[in-house]
């Protein structure tokens, strides 16, 4: 709440600075491309306000281009570091899954030794086993 307060008491009286230069310089000026002065056929005419306000947008498109540019390092790194961790919580899931596997092996052998003459235990025999075997 307190940003939006101060950025409503910065960038009102700015807009209305912007508004107010717009205004008093609505005049034409010549502006050449010629560094020379030789060839009047690269120049033209055009609001002061139209060229500063053209020339603060196009910095500011350049600056985010530039900013875009040198963030990319960053970028591929988050990339790079979000695609390890998907894998690791991959890996993860195939590790419990095996563990789960393999407990439920083991209860199945238990079971086996526990009941009498090594015949495998029928499936009422297995829910008496205990919970590692039903899990």
């Amino acid at each position: 709440m307190v940003s939006k307060i101060l950025s409503f008491i910065i960038l009102v009286p700015l807009a209305i600075l912007l508004v107010v230069f717009c205004v008093a310089n609505r005049q034409d000026i010549p502006v050449s491309l010629d560094p020379l002065g030789t060839s009047p056929q690269l120049a033209f005419e055009a609001p002061l306000f139209v060229l500063l306000m053209g020339a603060v947008i196009f910095g500011l498109v350049l600056g985010g281009i530039g900013t875009f540019l040198t963030q990319t390092h960053h970028r591929s790194r988050a990339a790079r570091r979000a695609r390890e961790v998907e894998n690791l919580r991959h890996e993860r899931d195939l590790a419990n899954e095996k563990l789960r596997r393999l407990r439920e092996e083991q209860g199945r052998e238990a079971a086996i030794r526990q009941s009498p003459a090594g015949l495998p235990p029928r499936a009422d025999n297995l829910a008496l086993a205990g919970p590692s075997a039903a899990a």
